[in-house]
Formats: C-alpha cells, structure tokens, sequence
C-alpha cells in the first residue's frame, strides 16, 4: 500500500508543499555565462562542486533540489540551525588549498518559507519540480552577496528560528530588503564566520559601529549614520556595505533618493 502510495506522489500533475529552510550555493562558474562558451569543461567542474556540496548536505540532514544556471539548491526540512551550520562548512571547506580554484567567488543565501514539489512530464518523460519564492529569495541573497563581500546572507525568518543566533553565530544586521512581489520586507544578516579570517576578523571589530550606522539610517538621521559608516571605512577600506551605505546617505541628504531607497539597502 505505501509503495503505491508513494508511486502516485510521483506521477506527472502531483505535487506537495512544505515548510523547509533552503540554501542557494552559487560560485563564478555559475555567475559567469560566457565561460559556457570558453570553457568546454564547464559541466565537469559543476559537477564536481555538486558532490562536493552534495557530501555536506548529507551530514546536515540536507536534500538537494536542484541545480542550475542559479547555483546549487538544497532543502532542509528540520532545522534552520542545520542549514547555517552546512552553509559554514562548506565556506571553511571551500578555503581549503586543494577547492579554492573550484570554489571561487562562493555565495551563499539561505531563506525559510513554503516551497511546493512535484513531478511534470509528456509522453513518458517525468521531471521533477520545484517552485517557491523563497527559493528564489534565497537565489537572490547568494547572488547579493558577492556586492557586499559577503560569503552567507540569511533572512530574518531564519535568524529567529534560531536559538541563540546572535551569540551563537558572528552576524551583523546587513540592512533591510523589499521584497516587490509581495510587497513585504525583512532584515538581511551577514554571517561572516564562513568569511576568510581576515574578513571575519574586520567585520568582528567594526560589527558595533556598522550596526549603529545602519539602525541611525533607518531612522532617517542620515548625515549622523554617514558619520559612522565613514569613521569605518577609515580602518577597513574593503567594507563593502558601509561604502554603499555611504552613497546611500549622500543621495538621501542630497534630496535624490527615492523613497524605497531611504529605507531599504536591497530591492527584490
């Protein structure tokens, strides 16, 4: 009885929803479309990246989805603290001298939310699908991550599934993203422990003084927020975010900013 039940799931038309946290793990090889013209061992370096991707989900519990033009996406239907935790690995995997030539420009962007599952298919041929916006969000936050030097972006949604988040984990609050579909926002967090130790290190020292700066913008004070997000860069020149927040607050105390961008570092 199960195993017809379960043939049925599969048929072409049936599909399933589920509540899961998803992770979209995308490198240069996906970013970079002409290399599919230059490189015709492209496929080949994809797939080694998926088994190496693929070894990891398996010891957190992870169940790829699929892959793609968009990166490498996997589903974890347990535990947000599993998804982050594999999302890590795979950063402090990726620094390893023998993947750093395979893995580079890694990104990663994890949401929570519904995705729906299920099976399509014509004349005997059967393909799996999957559809969700927060797959997409997180497709989004892996490809906005490389802006802002940044290896793991996470929504709101899955640091408050997480116990402990902000001891737990090195994060700071990246800024707020408006999601134009639905017409919702939420907080974007840069998990800098999958960073290089550098990185990390910087982002550590300045985590305070960046926050600051980023809660003073929301509140409109833009010049007070520039002031900080200035005083910054002065010790950390690479910090990607606070230059933008920095063109940020010039436009706004200009008068030239729209008003989604008086509130909001990212537009989906």
């Amino acid at each position: 009885m199960e195993k017809k039940e379960r043939v049925k799931k599969n048929e072409p038309g049936t599909s399933e929803k589920v509540n899961a946290a998803i992770i979209n793990v995308s490198t240069v090889f996906f970013r970079d479309i002409v290399m599919i013209d230059k490189d015709s061992g492209l496929i080949s370096v994809l797939n080694m990246q998926t088994e190496d991707v693929g070894n990891v989900l398996e010891k957190y519990n992870g169940k790829l989805l699929s892959v793609t033009r968009t990166g490498i996406s996997a589903m974890f239907q347990e535990s947000c603290d599993d998804a982050l935790k594999c999302a890590i690995t795979i950063c402090q995997e990726a620094g390893l001298e023998e993947r750093k030539a395979l893995f580079q420009g890694l990104s990663i962007g994890i949401d929570y939310g519904m995705i729906c599952v299920g099976t399509v298919g014509y004349k005997g041929l059967e393909m799996p699908l999957v559809m969700s916006e927060t797959m997409d969000t997180a497709t989004f936050l892996s490809q906005t991550a490389q802006k802002y030097n940044s290896r793991i972006l996470v929504t709101s949604d899955v640091a408050s599934r997480l116990a402990g988040f902000q001891t737990k984990y090195n994060s700071r609050r990246l800024g707020k993203i408006f999601h134009t579909g639905p017409g919702t926002s939420e907080d974007i967090y840069d998990v800098y422990d999958g960073d290089l130790a550098d990185t990390k290190y910087s982002k550590m020292r300045s985590r305070l003084f960046f926050e600051t700066g980023v809660d003073l913008f929301l509140k409109g004070s833009y010049l007070e927020a520039r002031s900080y997000f200035i005083e910054l860069l002065k010790y950390d020149r690479n910090d990607a975010a606070a230059k933008q927040y920095v063109f940020k607050c010039d436009s706004c105390i200009a008068g030239t900013a729209e008003e989604v961008d008086k509130k909001y570092l990212e537009l989906r």
